[in-house]
Parts: C-alpha cells; structure tokens; sequence
C-alpha cells in the first residue's frame, strides 16, 4: 500500500505501477482510452464535474472511444458504482484552463455520469462523498480546507483567447471575457428551478462531517 508521505514524487514523474488509494470505492477499473501524463504539480484536491451524458453504459463507451480526448480520474455511476478511467497518480485533460495553475495536475476529476437537468442519484452522490473522504485522508489534509480542496468546476474554468475564438467569439468581444469564469456550467448545471446537479456545498459538508473527530 502506498503511504502518504510516498506520493507524490518530485514531478516530473511516471509510475510503474497505477496508484491505489485505499477506500476509494472503485467497482470498475477502465485506464484505456482516457489519456493520461505524468503529475507537473502536487495533488492540491478534487475537481467536481458531470460528463453531459445521459446514460451510463453510453458515458462508459465514449470513454473508450478513440475520439475522445477528455477525461476524468473517476465516473460515479447511477447505481453508486466507480469506474476508474484513469491512473490517480497522472493528470488527465478534465480541467482546462483554470484560475488554479496546473488544474489537471492539481485536482483529481471526479465526475459524475449525468447531464445539466437530472440531478445525481442519492447512490452516485454517496459514492463522491466516499471518494473525497479517502482522498482527503490519503493525503492527510486537514479537514478545516476541504472548502478549498473540494471546488467545482464552473467555479475554476476561466475564459481565455482560445476558448472564445473556439466559440466563435470575436475577440472584440471575447477580449472582455479572457481571465473570467463562466466557461463552465458543471456540477452546477442549468435547471431553471436552480436545483443544483451534483452540489457542491453539500459533498464539502459532509466530507467535512465525516473527518471531524468522534467526540469523546
């Protein structure tokens, strides 16, 4: 078992071997198509994301598909299963440009497989809190930073003049946005009732919860 103190290496680094985090609650390990680097900075905390997708066998595939170019560490499912997508000891493209420097370096992906209209399952969500909660004491860090460890993604991902030129943004236009958030809508998502897809303050609140100390 790989202790704390052992990880991470002094970065740039590669692993022989993929790292097993104790307790984190994997059902399913699939390091296939997901593109994976070694570490450029040391693991800071947890992005939150959801994938935009709307079926998990069909958000398992695109995972395995040649085409894709994004990825995540881990995909919580419907049923509260984890499929690892990744090696937790590289970065993967989950991030983009962010306020944080080395953002898929800096935060493991942690997505869960839905869209910006249905909210998580009671399952899929119980599932994230018991990933953050192993992270959390894997890397010994405190439970007073869960605030700054736990961060979703629309509250990191900035504007930059690639993205709006991407978009189609002329930069007269786009020029205004470069360095601001709101390139990103996920966990949050974009119910009109504002029924939060994968909440945020919530996961921070009970991962905080779970690593205070028993009293007595």
């Amino acid at each position: 078992m790989t202790s704390p103190a052992a990880f991470p290496n002094p970065p740039p680094y590669r692993r022989a071997a993929p790292l097993v985090i104790p307790g984190v609650p994997v059902t399913q390990v699939r390091h296939s198509r997901v593109l994976q680097q070694p570490l450029v900075a040391p693991r800071a905390g947890i992005m939150l994301h959801y994938d935009d997708s709307s079926r998990d066998d069909w958000a398992l595939a695109w995972f395995d598909d040649p085409r894709c170019t994004n990825g995540y560490t881990w995909l919580a499912l419907d049923d509260g299963g984890l499929a690892e997508l990744a090696d937790p000891g590289m970065r993967t493209p989950h991030a983009g440009a962010c306020l944080t420097k080395n953002p898929n370096s800096a935060y493991y992906g942690l997505s869960a497989a839905t869209n910006g209209l249905v909210p998580v399952t009671d399952r899929q969500l119980a599932t994230i809190i018991a990933t953050c909660v192993a992270l959390f004491r894997f890397h010994s860090w405190a439970a007073a930073s869960v605030d700054v460890r736990i961060v979703g993604h629309d509250a990191q991902a900035i504007w930059t003049p690639a993205y709006t030129r991407a978009a189609g943004i002329a930069d007269a236009a786009g020029s205004k946005l470069w360095g601001t958030l709101g390139r990103k809508v996920d966990p949050t998502g974009v119910r009109k009732d504002h029924q939060p897809i994968l909440d945020v303050a919530a996961v921070r609140q009970e991962v905080r919860r779970r690593l205070a100390p028993v009293a007595g």
